[in-house]
């Protein structure tokens, strides 16, 4: 198995390593809508022109996949239901709010399910962060297979990355999942993390406030693709493509000008 997967991971490498255009993922969607929601998404897709979209993924107590970064609802205005503990039908009978420079935006819990269909739609990839959640962690991937089901079900499997920090759930899916791209989640990174992603065949997401020229070197003298986030200045991102990163996930970034 692990030498299937090194070799998928082989062949990702030596094609997005042809490439010589960025690609640049909308955090959440973007700040152009309620995070995380349909408005946020189709913006990302459409004024700001991304390549991929970001989420994050929770599961309601009746096991429906939901994204939302947090359990609570703190941020939007809601802080009587926590996501774990409530169903789907609960949060979408909600109403989210968030301003952003004196612009309230309203929105509805968005599904795993419509974001998929908005990536379709919009012709561009998802980044679907699995965060630590029932059904979606180390020790308990018993809903992987129907977060794999709706992938499947709008064609992005082979478009498709999963990001998480969990070593074990990336073990699970390259295990039995080869055919995902999957990233590793970082905020500071080691020679042993690098060698552990050449083992798994998987690609680094690293913090971009912590990568510099030392790990940049390390990491292109062993062939790893790396992509940086959260990053919102031109500068910024300009540093991070010179360190060799293939990816940048921001909230809005003008792409047009890097």
């Amino acid at each position: 198995m692990k030498t299937k997967i090194l070799f998928l991971c082989l062949m990702g490498t030596i094609i997005q390593a042809c490439s010589h255009s960025p690609i640049y993922v909308g955090h959440r969607g973007s700040l152009l809508g309620v995070e995380n929601t349909r408005e946020a998404f189709v913006n990302g897709a459409t004024h700001f022109g991304y390549d991929g979209l970001e989420c994050d993924v929770k599961v309601t107590i009746d096991s429906q996949l939901v994204c939302w970064h947090d359990d609570h609802l703190e941020r939007v205005g809601v802080d009587s239901l926590l996501i774990p503990n409530s169903t789907l039908v609960e949060l979408q009978a909600l109403t989210l709010t968030q301003t952003r420079k004196d612009v309230t935006y309203t929105a509805e819990i968005c599904t795993v399910d419509e974001y998929l269909g908005i990536c379709q739609e919009y012709g561009v990839f998802p980044v679907v962060e699995l965060k630590w959640a029932i059904g979606l962690n180390n020790d308990d991937m018993t809903l992987f297979p129907k977060l794999y089901n709706l992938i499947e079900k709008y064609g992005l499997i082979e478009e498709a990355v999963i990001l998480t920090s969990m070593q074990q759930s990336i073990e699970y899916i390259r295990e039995h999942y080869p055919q995902l791209q999957c990233q590793w989640l970082r905020h500071h990174v080691t020679t042993e993390d690098i060698a552990w992603c050449l083992e798994w065949g998987v690609k680094l997401s690293v913090n971009n406030s912590n990568f510099n020229s030392d790990i940049a070197q390390a990491c292109q003298e062993a062939n790893l693709l790396v992509a940086a986030w959260t990053i919102n200045d031109q500068e910024r991102c300009k540093k991070m493509l010179e360190l060799g990163c293939y990816m940048i996930t921001t909230d809005y970034l003008d792409i047009h000008h890097n």
